[in-house]
């Protein structure tokens, strides 16, 4: 069964993207990552993007990470950002918050007209401020914390008592990248866990690692040659790629609104069982007085 704040999150993306008026002003952003052993497989006799293929990172291997954003026009100029990751790792974990930060603040001042700028909630997407502290705290932190949110507690306060405060003034979650968003005329708009359907980019990036693999035909394969196959496949996406994915992007979000809507729709509906049951009360019945006889 489908986790309750994974259902809910994905309602609260589906109403607000339905909001949105003109889908040309929708930024789509991500990371990804590329080996630089991506290539063609030798046994694919087809020109699909899933006859490509990646050598697992091992020792020696090198590896790119990209980061990019795009609209319906294309790729936003001069956002894309791309280096070599030095660990065999889960990427997400070499984009710190400062890196993707300054990124961020790049971007939005590229974007010439208010947007809505799609995201998801990678860490680094989501430094909070005001940050709520938890069981991990030390007490002292819990206490300045509270007092700096206007409780007046000290140190005379058992911890159990100081978190259940900490509960009770929960304040809402505010993000550093969506007030640096605010400030420059834009809104954040974050896609939830699960649910990369939703973001335009993802088909963007599948064209762009297919175009780098079938020309990364030779060794040695290093990350500063795959470096230049990612400049030139992104360079190959046009107008109309974009255009294209975003149109799809849009539908699925429609649709999956008013998927959304039908099942809360049969949910309210009362269950009618329709099945004549005379016969079998009648039959109930006559046994039970022959039986008393």
């Amino acid at each position: 069964m489908e986790r309750h704040d994974i259902a809910l999150a994905r309602c609260e993306f589906l109403r607000k993207a339905k909001e949105i008026k003109d889908w040309s002003k929708v930024v789509f952003t991500n990371e990804t990552c590329l080996n630089a052993s991506h290539r063609v497989s030798k046994s694919s006799t087809d020109d699909n993007a899933a006859s490509t293929t990646a050598v697992p990172v091992g020792k020696g291997e090198e590896r790119l990470i990209i980061c990019h954003a795009g609209t319906a026009k294309g790729f936003v100029d001069d956002a894309l950002l791309a280096f070599k990751s030095k660990y065999t790792g889960d990427y997400r974990k070499e984009i710190n918050e400062e890196v993707y930060e300054n990124w961020f603040r790049k971007l939005l001042f590229s974007l010439k007209e208010p947007s809505t700028v799609l995201l998801d909630n990678a860490p680094y997407h989501s430094r909070q401020i005001n940050r709520v502290p938890n069981n991990s705290n030390k007490k002292e932190e819990i206490i300045n914390w509270l007092c700096a949110n206007g409780k007046h507690v000290d140190d005379s306060y058992l911890r159990v008592e100081l978190l259940k405060m900490v509960n009770d003034n929960r304040p809402q979650k505010r993000y550093v990248i969506d007030e640096m968003a605010a400030e420059c005329g834009h809104t954040v708009l974050r896609v939830p866990p699960y649910h990369s359907s939703y973001n335009a980019i993802e088909h963007i990036w599948a064209q762009v690692k297919e175009s780098a693999a079938r020309k990364n035909t030779t060794p040695p394969y290093t990350g500063n040659k795959m470096m230049q196959l990612v400049i030139n496949a992104c360079g190959e996406v046009t107008a109309k790629n974009w255009e294209s994915v975003v149109a799809k992007t849009k539908n699925t979000i429609f649709s999956d609104w008013e998927r959304e809507v039908t099942f809360d729709q049969m949910e309210q509906e009362p269950i009618i069982d329709t099945q004549d049951t005379s016969d079998d009360e009648s039959s109930f019945y006559e046994e039970s007085d022959s039986s008393s006889e």
